[in-house]
C-alpha cells in the first residue's frame, strides 16, 4: 500500500510544484493565413515540462499548420475559476486578439478535479489524526491544492498517511470509500445524496466562459479539450516493479477505475455546453475503444505520452513533446481543415525528430492513424511511416497476412497502416503485397527511378501483382 500511495503523490508533485507561466504570443514559421488562434488554459495548454529551447508546446504547432498567429493565455494551475477572472480582465489588446481569432482553444478543468480532490484528502486526513503537527481541520483552506496537501499531510513521518495505509483492512476500506464515494461520485452524481461538482460547477463555468467568448467573437469556433486519464501504467512495468498479483497493481486498478468514471462524466457533460466543438484528447491518449474494458492487463496508453513512469522527481503526468503532437493532431482533426503538412512543418519535425517507434509500439495506433489523417502524405506501401518504402514494410505486410490467417495472431497494423499495406488494393493484406514492396525495394537500389505506384500498376496490368 505504501508504494501505492507513494506512486500517486509523486504523480501529482509535478502540479504542486508548477509555477506560473506567462501568457505568451507563439512565433510560427508562417504568414498568417487567417485570424489566428487564442488558447485559454491550464499547464497542459501552457507547455508545461517542454525544454523551450528544443519543444513545441501543441499550440506552436497547430499555429505552424494552419499557417497562422498563436495567442496563448493559458496559465499553468489556473481553475475555471480563473480562467472566468482573466476573461472579465482581458485588456484591449487581448479582446481583439479573441475578436480577431477563428479558434480558440480551451483546456481546463484539471486544476478544479484537483482542488476537490485535494479537499477531500485533508478532511480524510483530519479526521483519521494524518495531519502534520501544529495543523488542524480548521486550518484546511476552503479551496485546497495539492500543495495544501503536501504541506499539511503527514505523509510519510511515524504514524503518518503511510503507516495508516498499510495498517489493516480498516484502513484499505477507508481508503477505498474515500475515492469511490467522497471523491469520485461527489465529482459525478448531482442528486440530494452528492455534490454532483462536475454537473453542477466546472460544466457552468465552461459554458459561462464560452458564452463570453462568443460575445467577443459570435464566429470564432470555440474547442474544448477532454482531460486525459494520467494512471494508466504499462502493464510490463507495474509485472517488473511490483507484480501483476501484488496489491499495488489491485489498489491502481481501483483508482484508475475511478479516474475513468470521472473523466468519463467529464465528457459527457461537457457535450451539454453549447457552442462548442469537442477535441477528444481523453480518448486519443488511451486509445482503448469505448466500451471495451480497461483493466490491469488493457490499462490504457497514455503513459506513452507522459513520464508517469519516470524514476523520482522525473515522474509528471504532464504531456512530453510526444503528448503535445498527438493533441495538436487531435484539435487539427477536430477543426478538419486537413492538406499534405509539408517535411518542414513542425507536425512532421515534431514526428520524425521522436524515438523509433515500429507499428505503434511505442506510438498508440489510434493516435497514430490521427497523426497520418492530419499529416497527409501517406505513401502507398510505406506501412511503417518512415519515408521509405523497404524491407521493414514487406515483413510488416507478411506479419499481417499471418495475422489475417487465423491461429489466434492479434492484428498488428492499424487501419491507416491496413490502406498503406493494401499495395494492390484489393483489400487484403497478403504476400502479393509483401512481394511489391521487396521488388520495389530491389528494383529502387538498383537505380529504378519510377514511383511505387507506377511499379505496382504495371504489374497488375501484367498481371504478376
Amino acid at each position: 500500500m505504501k508504494k501505492i500511495l507513494s506512486v500517486l503523490l509523486s504523480a501529482v508533485i509535478g502540479t504542486a510544484a508548477v509555477g506560473s507561466i506567462p501568457a505568451v504570443a507563439e512565433d510560427t514559421t508562417s504568414a498568417p493565413a487567417s485570424g489566428g488562434v487564442v488558447i485559454f488554459g491550464d499547464s497542459i495548454a501552457a507547455g508545461y515540462g517542454l525544454d523551450p529551447a528544443s519543444e513545441y508546446n501543441y499550440g506552436q504547432i497547430i499555429g505552424d499548420y494552419l499557417g497562422c498567429d498563436v495567442e496563448n493565455y493559458a496559465k499553468s494551475g489556473d481553475t475555471t475559476f480563473d480562467m472566468l477572472e482573466k476573461l472579465d480582465a482581458l485588456t484591449d489588446e487581448q479582446k481583439a486578439a479573441v475578436a480577431d481569432s477563428d479558434y480558440v482553444i480551451i483546456s481546463i478543468g484539471g486544476n478544479d478535479l484537483m482542488h476537490y480532490a485535494s479537499k477531500k484528502i485533508l478532511d480524510f486526513a483530519a479526521k483519521n489524526d494524518l495531519l502534520n503537527e501544529g495543523f488542524t481541520s480548521a486550518n484546511i483552506p476552503e479551496d485546497p491544492s495539492i500543495t495544501d496537501v503536501m504541506v499539511m499531510v503527514n505523509l510519510q513521518g511515524e504514524g503518518g498517511f503511510m503507516d495508516y495505509a498499510s495498517s489493516g483492512i480498516t484502513a484499505y476500506t477507508n481508503l477505498i470509500k474515500l475515492l469511490k464515494t467522497d471523491i469520485a461520485a461527489n465529482l459525478r452524481f448531482d442528486n440530494s445524496k452528492y455534490d454532483g461538482y462536475i454537473p453542477t460547477t466546472i460544466i457552468p463555468n465552461i459554458s459561462t466562459a464560452v458564452t463570453e467568448i462568443k460575445a467577443i467573437n459570435p464566429d470564432a469556433r470555440v474547442i474544448v479539450q477532454t482531460i486525459y486519464q494520467p494512471l494508466q501504467i504499462d502493464p510490463d512495468f507495474i509485472e517488473a516493479e511490483y507484480g501483476m498479483d501484488s496489491n499495488y497493481a489491485d489498489m491502481l486498478g481501483v483508482i484508475r477505475s475511478n479516474f475513468k468514471d470521472i473523466l468519463d462524466t467529464f465528457r459527457t457533460e461537457l457535450k451539454t455546453v453549447e457552442g462548442i466543438e469537442i477535441a477528444d484528447v481523453y480518448y486519443q491518449f488511451t486509445s482503448v475503444p469505448d466500451g471495451e474494458a480497461q483493466n490491469n492487463y488493457n490499462p490504457g496508453y497514455a503513459y506513452m505520452f507522459t513520464k508517469i513512469q519516470a524514476e523520482g522527481t522525473e515522474k509528471d503526468f504532464h504531456p512530453t513533446q510526444k503528448g503535445h503532437l498527438a493533441i495538436a493532431a487531435t484539435i487539427l482533426d477536430t477543426i478538419g481543415e486537413l492538406h499534405d503538412a509539408p517535411v518542414s512543418s513542425l507536425l512532421n519535425q515534431v514526428y520524425f525528430g521522436l524515438d523509433s517507434y515500429t507499428n505503434g509500439s511505442k506510438y498508440p495506433l489510434l493516435a497514430l492513424d490521427t497523426f497520418k489523417k492530419v499529416a497527409g502524405n501517406i505513401l502507398n506501401g510505406d506501412i511503417d511511416f518512415n519515408g521509405a518504402i523497404d524491407g521493414s514494410d514487406a515483413t510488416l505486410a507478411l506479419k499481417a497476412y499471418a495475422a489475417a490467417g487465423g491461429g489466434g495472431l492479434k492484428p498488428v497494423l492499424s487501419n491507416i497502416q491496413h490502406d498503406c499495406a493494401d499495395t494492390n488494393h484489393d483489400t487484403a493484406v497478403d504476400g502479393s503485397d509483401a512481394t511489391n514492396i521487396l521488388r520495389y525495394y530491389a528494383m529502387s537500389s538498383s537505380g529504378y527511378d519510377g514511383t511505387f505506384d507506377e511499379l505496382v500498376a504495371s504489374m497488375t496490368s501484367s498481371g504478376t501483382a
